[in-house]
């Protein structure tokens, strides 16, 4: 069976009186819509699928299994061919399940993400309506919605006029002043849309709450802060500098230095040298071209290094904070298996402490030097380094599907690895 015979008769199947459309879609996987074909194909379905009453089961769980579809293109034809015919249909599909959004608010704002990328005024009309659409506002896709458009899109500049007064309220409002403000920072706009008297009573009233779920919104406005002009600015920007976040107080940091001032700079140089907030601090001179200010000792490699496992920690997917104690548990060089080049290795001792009596403290041990990683499950900090590296070889060459991978991750198996990747000169005694 063809490519697009594959895509047609799983349409037509699911489309078929007793078919079930969305499983043949899921059915089909990262299906990529590489010719004009499926996109006929697809419009083709798309038309029938509108005429199906919205109250069956279908019309819930396959709309955004065909909006996925308009995603998956890979063809500048197909492309062209779905913004003229095929979005035209999605959106009658969206402006119906609009009526009555019920539980499918992420499955329509997954459709205006794609409106976003295919760019049809239609589909920027829908954008902007359901920004102010108290059903649709709050959703957290409105970050990744805004950042579809090509920053060299000319609707650009019209979608931020049309939001900007009045300025929107819920989520989107924050989604859309870090779009403005990456904009503005790379110049593609000269206006920011918060520098209003409507937008600067929003940047406060972020920037004073002591709501910590808003501490990033927080964050957001002190980076609006170069766009803003004075006298509000100057008020803004003390509150930003005096906020109980570091993160916040970091942004206002280089927002001052950003309009040259050196005492922001001064700041952030200081911090580099946390190694909790190092990572952050010498990022932010580097984007103000000010590497110099670095100070020596935050070059060190041990040094920088533990930043990098602190910065790994501290994700949101991880631990979410920086550790309470870090130290170097063992660093040494070698020719890395799973890079097949040689390089220096750090491991790093980490704790958090309890804050709950009935607690016991977290403590584990991580690595950096390549792949920044903690095998929580499978190693301590009473292991040997030797063991230690021998499972993360293991482990990172699994995550890169390595062929060269065991099919069990062990010590042994690693440090028949890593022995047999070190050069033959080293002698016996010196081997891993």
């Amino acid at each position: 069976m063809t490519k697009r015979n594959l895509l047609q008769a799983a349409l037509t199947r699911g489309l078929a009186p007793e078919g079930d459309l969305y499983e043949e879609l899921a059915e089909l996987g990262d299906y990529e819509i590489d010719s004009r074909a499926d996109a006929e194909a697809l419009t083709e379905a798309m038309s029938e699928f509108v005429q199906r009453p919205l109250d069956s089961d279908e019309a819930v769980s396959a709309f955004p299994e065909l909006t996925r579809l308009f995603q998956s293109v890979t063809s500048a034809e197909a492309f062209r061919y779905l913004a003229l015919n095929g979005i035209p249909l999605l959106i009658e599909a969206y402006d119906a399940r609009l009526i009555d959004p019920g539980e499918c608010e992420n499955d329509l704002l997954f459709a205006l993400k794609i409106f976003a990328r295919y760019g049809t005024e239609e589909g920027l009309e829908r954008i902007v309506n359901a920004a102010y659409s108290m059903a649709l506002q709050d959703g957290f896709l409105w970050s990744v919605i805004f950042e579809q458009l090509s920053d060299t899109d000319p609707a650009i500049r019209d979608l931020v006029k049309r939001l900007s007064n009045p300025l929107p309220d819920g989520f989107v409002s924050v989604a859309l002043l870090d779009w403005v403000n990456r904009l503005c920072r790379d110049e593609i706009i000269s206006s920011h849309p918060f520098n209003t008297v409507s937008g600067i009573e929003k940047l406060r009233g972020w920037l004073t709450s002591g709501d910590e779920d808003e501490f990033t919104y927080a964050h957001a406005s002190a980076a609006a802060l170069p766009f803003i002009n004075d006298p509000p600015r100057s008020e803004l920007m003390a509150l930003a500098m005096d906020h109980p976040d570091i993160g916040v107080q970091m942004e206002a940091a280089w927002a001052t230095a950003y309009l040259g001032s050196d005492s922001g700079v001064k700041f952030l140089a200081r911090l580099c040298l946390d190694p909790n907030l190092a990572i952050t601090a010498r990022t932010y001179l580097q984007e103000l071209k000010r590497s110099d200010a670095i100070p020596d000792e935050a070059n060190d490699p041990d040094f920088i290094a533990m930043a990098e496992m602190c910065d790994w920690l501290a994700h949101p997917q991880e631990f979410g904070q920086a550790p309470d104690e870090i130290e170097l548990y063992d660093t040494r060089e070698m020719l890395w298996p799973p890079t097949n080049d040689w390089r220096p290795l750090w491991l790093f001792k980490y704790r958090y402490h309890s804050t709950d009596d009935d607690d016991s403290e977290t403590h584990g041990i991580g690595m950096t030097g390549s792949i920044t990683f903690s095998l929580m499950d499978d190693t301590s900090p009473e292991m040997s380094p030797d063991d230690i590296y021998a499972l993360h070889c293991c482990w990172e060459l699994e995550a890169i599907e390595d062929p060269r991978a065991p099919s069990e991750r062990s010590i042994e198996a690693g440090r028949q690895l890593i022995d047999a990747a070190q050069p033959d000169h080293i002698d016996d005694d010196e081997k891993f």
